[in-house]
């Protein structure tokens, strides 16, 4: 199988996304998946601006030339499409955004009857499978609704499948390994398990998928170490809140 993984974490390398990706990175190269990673950060690539030259002037080419018709091939040579975003304000970063919109030179401008509507029909092959790495800083599933929402209905569009996705709330307690190496490092084990399992079976069980976004510190113990940190920093700035 090959997967293409789309990194579209501002901070690149260096970010929290990242560090919960290597590891499930790992694990699927460790089952011989050959594994394509984009950096987003890296590509220039401009926003759609919704003038549907990629409709019929020039079919599935877009007016933009930039590095997104190189990362078209790509996703057209794949199977499988992970996308890794954390979550602001309760969606994926703008250049996960600019990178999703984009793919509508994948799209014939005619309708076809789908899922209980109109959709328009692929032009270029897509990858049969979509996955999501999602991280934010916020305790508990919930902050993910909005985003795996969106990724339902992404996938829809593109006429995909939703495979399932990674997630990890609570980020900066994966930083704790001084404190809880062990639940660290549970936690990580499990992500680097949720890259075999879907390198083998295309989706992530129940259990690795809890396993890695289990809680490693509580909610009363995060606050406080998050209010402290930035305490410290509004401190260091001479700044403080109106």
């Amino acid at each position: 199988m090959r997967v293409i993984v789309i990194n579209a974490a501002p901070r690149m390398e260096t970010g929290n996304t990242q560090m919960i990706l290597t590891p499930f990175l790992v694990g699927m190269r460790d089952q011989g998946t050959r594994v394509d990673l984009a950096v987003l950060g890296r590509k220039k690539i401009k926003p759609c601006i919704g003038c549907f030259t990629c409709y019929a002037q020039t079919p599935g080419v877009c007016i933009h030339q930039d590095d997104m018709s190189a990362l078209n091939e790509r996703i057209r040579a794949s199977d499988a499409l992970v996308l890794a975003t954390p979550l602001y304000l309760d969606g994926m970063t703008n250049l996960a955004k600019a990178f999703v919109d984009r793919l509508v030179t994948f799209l014939d401008p005619h309708f076809v009857d789908c899922d209980g509507g109109l959709r328009h029909p692929l032009r270029w092959r897509f990858p049969k499978k979509l996955f999501l790495v999602s991280i934010c800083g916020y305790p508990g599933l919930r902050n993910f609704d909005p985003i795996l929402l969106h990724m339902e209905r992404i996938a829809i569009n593109l006429h995909t499948e939703f495979v399932g996705a990674l997630l990890r709330p609570a980020v900066f307690s994966c930083l704790l390994t001084k404190k809880y190496p062990e639940r660290v490092k549970g936690v990580m084990d499990a992500v680097r398990t949720a890259g075999e399992e879907f390198a083998r079976k295309g989706k992530v069980s129940r259990g690795v998928f809890e396993a890695a976004a289990a809680d490693i510190c509580a909610v009363e113990e995060l606050r406080e170490i998050a209010n402290a940190y930035w305490d410290r920093e509004l401190d260091r700035h001479g700044d403080r809140p109106a």
